[in-house]
Formats: C-alpha cells, structure tokens, sequence
C-alpha cells in the first residue's frame, strides 16, 4: 500500500492534461473573441456602404426632384440595404447638416444601429453599435449655353467655314445620339467650356480650345427647361396692335399682338412688354434695318416667321427681368409653328440678343456677324449651325433674369 502510494505520488505523467485543457478554453475564448471583432468589422463596413448607397439614392433623386423626395429615396434605399429599423434610427438631411457640402445640393445620412453580439454577450448586452455617416453632392458641369435638342440627328451642332466662336464661360451641348452629333469642320475656329453631347464629337481636337480637353462624349441628355413655358392666347389679345410711324423708314411699337407683315427698312423700337406675332412675316431688308427693344419677349404664333436678318440688319434685343417670362427672349411656340424650317440669324455686328432664344422644333443658323455679345446669351433649337461669327455669355444670367443655366449632373459620394 505504501509503495503504491509513494509511485503514484512520483508518477507526472498526467499532469499536462488539465493545462492543456485550461489553454484550450482560453485559446477558443480569444479565437471567439477575434472572430467576432472581425464580425463587428464587416458588419460596420457593411452599414458604411449601406449609408453610402443611400445618401447616392438621395442625391440623384435630389438631381430630379425636391429635397423631400430626395430624404424619401434615401430611407428607402437605406431600408432595402441593410438598414434595420427595429436596431437603431436613420438621420437624412438635404442639404448636410455639417462638414463641407453644408451648404450644396447634398443629401446626409447618418445611421445608428446596434450590432449583434455572440461569445462577448457574456460580459454585457448593448455593449456594440455602429455609428456611420456619408454625404453625396451633386457636382454640376457642362454649364451649356447652345443646347440642340435632336436626338437622333447628325451634325446637330455644324459648325464650319470661317467660324469664330466664343464662349468662354459655357459649353456647346447636342441631345442627339449620333456618332457625329457635334461636327467641327472648315478654318472654323471655337473656344468654349466644353462639346458636350450623348453621341460623338468630330473635328474638336483642330478646331475647338476647351477647358475640358477634348470633350465630352456619352453624356447625358439635357433637359428642355422652356417646355412647359404657356404662351399667350391670342384670345386675350382681341385688338390687333398696328406700328406707329416716326419717320420716314421709322416706326415705334406698344406691347400686344400683331396680326399684319411688317417690313423693316429702318429703326422699330419696341416698347417694354409683350408681344404677340400671329401668323406674320416680320421681313428685314437692308443694312438700316434693326428691330430694338428692352424689357421684351417676342412670342411667334400660328407660323410667324423672321425673315431677311442679314446683309447687317440688327436685332437689340433684351428680356424682361420680372414677370412669368423673365429671361426670354424669342419664343418659337412648338403647338403652332412649323418643324423642320430654317430660322436664319445673319445680323450685323450690333445684334445683341440678351436672353433666351427658343427655337425647339427649327434649324437655325448663325452667319454673318451674329455675336449676340451680351451677358447672358442662351439659344436652344432643334439643330444648330455656324458659319459666321457667334459670341454667346452667361455670365450674368442668374443675377439679372434669374435663370438658372442648364447643366448636367454628377452625383458623387464626398464624405
């Protein structure tokens, strides 16, 4: 008994079993551990990109609609991808509450929600949440002042001969999807923002100094902002207005509609208003001839043309800067004027056009010495070519008609 007690006193050959077996447990707890920090990490990563798909949501509703429906789309979004409402809150605000897009088109989504705990729900519940936040921004480009709505045509913007364009401060833009939808050809000559177009662009890299490069291609189309603009009813304009004569080729014209041709041989001034052309040729002949007028909008009904503008006959023109029609100009009226024809604006080198000119459904074409050299300068037609001098500024569109210039927009997330 003696000599079994003093062997198994002696015998060590167990005593690494409940080692082992306390350095498993704890081996397992910080493998538990690890594997359920990685978890947290994932499931952070996860929400981060679910924010930031939201806050993008938000934002390219924002680019078509109101800030409501942006911080709609947002949720929406954040709902459909991870966000779970019953384990935290969502926080949307367009424009951001802080940091550097405060005060931009954005939209800020700031999510908080608790994380899901497994080994570590030993020590404590409600000990993990994630608290994450993105902002996207619309970054605005291609602030374009000729815009070609086609969709389909080739050489929607032609632009050849002599040409010298100038437009510094905006970008030429075509709608249509053709692989030659900007066309540049001839010692044409232009210096401009940007060719902006959802189809292609030939001739830029001879003939085009852009601040863009080499332009670009693929884009998005640009909205028509002055379809929806509700012409007058020549119902409400009873009485047709006759010009009054000032001298011999001379003649002063009051606001209202026009029902009879005119001829332009020397100076028709326009007072400030509006006027109606119903179904009438305004006809310009001859190097004196020059229609002017401040604070005007020329609305042309029911196939009323401008013809003979060239052989340097000149248009002074600008817009109303108050009023349901401030910032237009000319208004071609899509419901009552013929498709297709040709508009032709070779005036002399005194045109000044400030404003909107609205041609949706016409070809027009610039020759001559039509600069239209003003500080907002906009023209939006069917199809456009150049084949004389055309300066177009937008400069001070915004400060003095309030017309927000067309753009197209990008939607990055920023923060």
């Amino acid at each position: 008994m003696n000599f079994f007690c003093k062997c198994l006193i002696k015998n060590t050959s167990g005593v690494t079993t409940p080692l082992v077996a306390l350095s498993i447990s704890s081996l397992i707890g910080v493998l538990a551990i690890t594997l359920e920090a990685g978890y947290w990490y994932k499931s952070k990563t996860d929400l981060q990109i679910t924010a930031d798909m939201a806050a993008y949501a938000g934002a390219i509703e924002l680019a078509n609609s109101t800030n409501d429906a942006a911080l709609t789309a947002a949720k929406l979004d954040a709902l459909e991808n991870g966000y779970k409402s019953a384990l935290g809150n969502i926080t949307v605000n367009s424009p951001a509450a802080s940091g550097a897009y405060a005060t931009e088109e954005s939209v800020e989504v700031e999510i908080r929600q608790k994380g899901t705990q497994f080994f570590s729900a030993l020590f404590g519940e409600d000990r993990i949440s994630y608290n994450v936040r993105s902002v996207a921004s619309l970054v605005k480009t291609h602030e374009a002042c000729v815009i070609a709505l086609n969709t389909s045509v080739a050489s929607a913007i032609n632009i050849t001969g002599s040409v010298s364009a100038n437009l510094p401060n905006c970008s030429l833009a075509a709608n249509s999807n053709s692989s030659t939808a900007i066309s540049l050809a001839g010692s044409s000559s232009v210096t401009a923002k940007c060719l902006a177009t959802v189809g292609g662009i030939i001739g830029a890299e001879d003939h085009a100094t852009l601040s863009c490069g080499s332009g670009k291609t693929g884009a998005k189309a640009y909205e028509d902002p002055y379809a929806d603009v509700i012409v007058p009813d020549p119902s409400d304009y009873p009485v047709c207005k006759t010009p009054v004569k000032t001298g011999k080729w001379d003649y002063d014209l009051v606001a209202g509609r026009y029902c009879s041709n005119m001829t332009v041989k020397g100076t028709y001034t326009l007072d400030p208003g509006i006027y109606v052309f119903d179904g009438i040729d305004i006809k310009f002949i001859g190097s004196a001839a020059t229609l002017i007028g401040s604070e005007v909008t020329l609305f042309l009904i029911n196939g009323a043309t401008l013809s003979g503008i060239n052989g340097g006959a000149d248009i002074i023109l600008d817009a109303p800067t108050s009023g349901n029609y401030k910032g237009i100009t000319i208004y071609n009226d899509p419901a009552t004027q013929p498709s297709g024809v040709t508009v032709k604006l070779n005036g002399g080198s005194a045109t000044s056009i400030e404003g909107v000119i609205y041609f949706p459904e016409q070809h027009v074409e610039f020759g001559g010495n039509t600069d239209l050299a003003s500080s907002c300068s906009m023209l939006f037609a069917d199809t456009v070519a150049m084949n004389g001098n055309a300066d177009f500024e937008i400069t001070d569109c915004e400060s003095t008609f309030g017309l927000t210039v067309p753009t197209l927009s990008t939607v990055f997330v920023v923060e």
